[in-house]
């Protein structure tokens, strides 16, 4: 009759790996980086991919952290998706990869923002000219020639 063994002696993986190797492991974000750029779209699914854009990995209060560019329309999508792409992520590397999401607003090119040239037709012009203020005159042609 076999007597059931006990291992009491069994030892964690990480404590039978070399050192050197242990570092290399634990330092070494950016090919997991490089791994999540070309995997994003499958990672968070087409919906958030299109809302979020990956920008970095780094270290952030000892911890890794993910940095996401987001447009402002999709600010708060991604803002409650902030523990499921973090679970996503993690899953698809298969470790406790990255433990925060951090979110930087992308910039906005609204027609707001964008200066518009002042043209002047020839009835502006000619009335610019047709005023007895000579210092006027000057400051309104030198405004318009600034815009453009």
């Amino acid at each position: 009759m076999k007597k059931n063994r006990s291992f009491s002696t069994l030892k964690p993986i990480h404590t039978l790996l070399p050192e050197n190797f242990k570092k290399l492991i634990k330092n070494h974000p950016t090919s997991n980086y490089e791994n999540l750029k070309k995997s994003w779209k499958k990672i968070v699914g087409e919906n958030l991919s299109k809302k979020c854009e990956l920008v970095k990995v780094q270290k952030y209060n000892s911890e890794n952290s993910i940095f996401l560019k987001v447009d402002r329309n999709y600010l708060i999508d991604v803002d409650y998706s902030r523990d499921e792409i973090i679970e996503k992520v993690n899953s698809f590397l298969g470790f406790k990869f990255a433990s925060k999401i951090l979110i930087n607003i992308k910039e906005n090119k609204s027609p707001q923002g964008v200066k518009k040239s002042l043209k002047l037709n020839k009835k502006m012009e000619n009335l610019i000219d047709s005023l007895n203020d000579e210092e006027l005159k000057n400051k309104l042609k030198n405004f318009s020639n600034d815009k453009k």
